[in-house]
C-alpha cells in the first residue's frame, strides 16, 4: 500500500467520523434546546402543581418521556403539595415525583439545571443528609416551591387553611 493510499483512507475515516460528530452535536443541541424550553415553561408557570404518588414503585426518568400539558403539570404539582402537607410524601419523595413526573428528566440533567451536584439530588431524593434551606430552595424553585414552616399537628394545619 502506498503512502498516498494510506492518506486517502485516513481522510475517508476522518470524513466519516466528522459526519457522526456533527450528527452528535446536532442531537445534543436539539436536546439542550428542548430542555431549556421545558425549564422555561416550568418556571413561567411556577404557580402550577403536580404529581401522583407511587409508593414502593421504583421509577426512572426516561429519555422518551412525553411532554405534559400546563394543566397536567399544575395538577401534578398540586397533588405533591397536598401529599407533603398531609405527610404522605417526604421532602425527598416529593422532589423525585416532581422531577420525574413534571419535568421528565434524569438526576444529572436536573442537577445541572438547578446548579447542584447529582449526588446532592440523589441524597435529597433518598432523604439522606441535612441540607441548608438555600440548597433545598434551589432544587424546589423550578416547581414554584420553597422551604417553609408547616404546622406539626393536623388540626392546626386544617384550622390555618380554613381561615384563609
Amino acid at each position: 500500500m502506498s503512502s498516498h493510499d494510506s492518506k486517502r483512507q485516513d481522510g475517508q475515516a476522518l470524513n466519516s467520523s466528522s459526519e457522526s460528530v456533527h450528527d452528535t452535536i446536532a442531537r445534543l443541541r436539539s436536546n439542550q434546546a428542548r430542555l431549556k424550553n421545558t425549564v422555561s415553561s416550568v418556571q413561567s408557570s411556577s404557580d402550577q402543581t403536580s404529581s401522583t404518588q407511587t409508593k414502593g414503585v421504583q421509577k426512572r426518568a426516561s429519555k422518551n418521556a412525553k411532554a405534559v400539558s400546563v394543566l397536567e403539570r399544575q395538577s401534578r404539582i398540586n397533588k405533591v403539595i397536598h401529599a407533603l402537607l398531609i405527610r404522605d410524601l417526604t421532602q425527598g419523595q416529593a422532589l423525585k415525583e416532581l422531577r420525574m413526573e413534571v419535568l421528565g428528566i434524569k438526576q444529572d440533567a436536573f442537577a445541572k439545571m438547578v446548579g447542584v451536584s447529582r449526588k446532592t439530588i440523589s441524597e435529597i431524593e433518598n432523604d439522606r443528609g441535612a441540607f441548608k434551606t438555600d440548597i433545598l430552595d434551589k432544587v424546589f424553585k423550578p416547581f414554584g416551591l420553597k422551604v417553609g414552616l408547616v404546622p406539626v399537628s393536623a388540626s392546626l394545619l386544617n384550622s390555618a387553611l380554613k381561615e384563609q
